[in-house]
């Protein structure tokens, strides 16, 4: 059981924070209030790192020069870095890419006191886990070579194609696409199948991806148990050997736990 800090102590800011000032602070996420930051990270625009406390939880934040031409790949990489490298340490709750607030007084008055006990419990859930994002990707060669020894026509397409350019034979080469991404897409749910019944064994909870590329057979989002990592590291090794012949897989993480939180 968590012991609540006195209302005085909740109320009191971060020592030597600009409290008060009107200057923009970027949101990056939530995090316990004792959760440090570590050594050198630099957030959007080159700006340190820092939180303001409030009770039992923290805004993580950086001080902002202007708004203007905030939101670009540059900030999205940072903004997911900064997440990232905080995840290692502790359980963070992202929140939108891009969220501005106006001081940090508004910080802890609009965002913080209002949801602080929600916010440590749903880090109070988190703690002890991380997230991996596991995709998984048909080997295309593989795919039409299976293709090859069934279909006639894909045959007959394959040689039409053969010693030619791109623009001599474009329409065949069009329909032998056509023919390669239709197999693709009508057996993703027969391989994505056994392979999220057999990552139950190590995750706690599944987040599946919207499908995206053909060729993308599953992207799943997993909440693993840091003692459990190894043994999800070894199975997912195991399911790809086993489908070595026309999958592939590749395993990214520890992440922020951005599929699990709602902030």
């Amino acid at each position: 059981m968590r012991k609540r800090k006195s209302e005085d102590e909740t109320q009191a800011p971060v020592a030597g924070a600009e409290v008060g000032l009107p200057n923009d602070r970027y949101l990056y996420g939530i995090v316990r209030s004792d959760h440090e930051v570590p050594t050198g990270i630099e957030g959007v625009q080159g700006k340190p790192v820092r939180t303001i406390p409030f009770g039992l939880v923290a805004a993580l934040i950086g001080d902002l020069e202007s708004t203007d031409g905030l939101g670009t790949s540059e900030d999205l990489r940072t903004h997911t870095f900064v997440l990232d490298s905080m995840s290692q340490s502790g359980p963070v709750l992202p929140t939108r890419f891009g969220t501005v607030i106006s001081g940090d007084v508004a910080i802890c008055a609009d965002v913080l006191e209002p949801r602080q006990d929600e916010y440590y419990e749903a880090m109070r859930q988190l703690s002890g886990y991380g997230r991996y994002t596991l995709l998984v990707q048909y080997e295309r060669d593989a795919v039409l070579q299976g293709i090859l020894a069934d279909n006639p026509d894909a045959v007959w397409l394959r040689e039409a194609i053969v010693g030619t350019s791109e623009d001599e034979t474009r329409t065949e080469r069009a329909q032998l696409d056509d023919i390669v991404v239709t197999t693709m897409e009508s057996s993703k749910s027969a391989e994505a199948g056994p392979i999220l019944d057999q990552l139950g064994s190590v995750s706690a909870r599944m987040c599946i991806r919207e499908e995206g590329e053909a060729d993308e057979v599953l992207a799943v989002a997993l909440l693993v148990r840091h003692d459990a990592v190894t043994r999800c590291n070894s199975l997912i090794g195991k399911l790809a050997e086993q489908n070595s012949d026309r999958l592939q897989f590749r395993l990214v993480g520890p992440e922020a736990p951005y599929d699990f939180v709602d902030t």
